[in-house]
């Protein structure tokens, strides 16, 4: 096996670490209020800001926060990311990360993004909070090192500046990652329709060898009350794409989560803790 097959499958004996990384935080687009952590029983615990998977036309981009968690958050601790550093922590894998971009020089980690023209830019902040997740070194204190910190971060826009998924950006982003020979595809964008050219560019990908991991569903809408029914979504639904739910710290999905049939893992979908894009502060997704 070569080098760096080596350490792909060393990373990839984590992939449902990784996969818990991918979900659409579950706070409102409009504000960002201050949230609370909870514990690894399920216990409220530390105040935080939300970080929102999208913003409104008018909304001016994330503010830094002011705040820093202060432990360890529970998806961490479900996830026993300590062990499983002790068996990898992705060096030499890089990661390519579908969201709404990532800024460069974002606290945590250390020069490792790279983003060619408008992936560098993250007004919104979700796609550095979850780079953080990924491959941040957590900084000090309170033990929020990435699934794999010593990874590095391909960033690519899936949404344009305001958060709002675009196919077509989706799209070219699976075929940019896939030239660059990413051992990690993360598709942190969630599509209602199928499209011929998403299928085709998710197939090339896995031919080339790339393992391809994606939001099983989209947020829950915040206005209307009509129930949706359950659906696939896409590049999630696509063959060999490893789709992931999320859960909260009793095992179960949100009340309000959308319901879909294609689901290979679950994982730690709220509550969960990362850096944003502007200062050193933390945020809660």
């Amino acid at each position: 096996m070569k080098a760096s097959a080596r350490g792909t499958a060393r990373l990839l004996s984590g992939v449902g670490c990784v996969a818990a990384l991918l979900l659409p935080a579950a706070v409102p687009a409009r504000a960002v209020p201050l949230s609370q952590v909870p514990t690894a029983d399920g216990k409220k615990g530390q105040e935080l800001p939300g970080m929102p998977s999208a913003l409104d036309a008018d909304a001016a981009c994330t503010p830094a926060s002011r705040e820093k968690a202060k432990k360890q958050d529970w998806s961490r601790q479900r996830l026993d990311l300590d062990r499983l550093h002790g068996y990898s922590v992705g060096a030499g894998v890089t990661v390519a990360l579908i969201d709404t971009g990532v800024e460069t020089g974002a606290a945590g980690l250390d020069g490792r993004v790279s983003a060619q023209g408008a992936a560098g830019d993250d007004c919104v902040g979700h796609g550095t909070f979850l780079a953080g997740l990924i491959a941040g070194t957590g900084g000090s204190g309170a033990r929020l090192t990435g699934a794999a910190p010593g990874a590095k971060i391909l960033a690519l826009r899936g949404t344009d500046q305001r958060g709002q998924a675009n196919a077509d950006l989706v799209v070219a982003a699976l075929r940019e990652a896939t030239e660059a020979g990413a051992e990690v595809i993360a598709v942190a964008v969630a599509l209602p329709r199928r499209d011929a050219e998403l299928t085709r560019a998710v197939a090339e990908a896995r031919r080339k060898g790339a393992v391809v991991v994606a939001a099983a569903t989209p947020d829950p809408p915040r206005t209307g009350t009509d129930e949706i029914p359950a659906r696939l979504y896409w590049p999630a639904g696509e063959p060999g794409v490893l789709s992931v739910a999320d859960m909260l710290p009793g095992g179960v999905r949100p009340d309000d989560a959308l319901r879909t049939a294609a689901i290979d893992l679950v994982a730690p979908g709220a509550g969960v803790v990362s850096g944003g894009p502007r200062g050193d502060g933390h945020y809660l997704g």
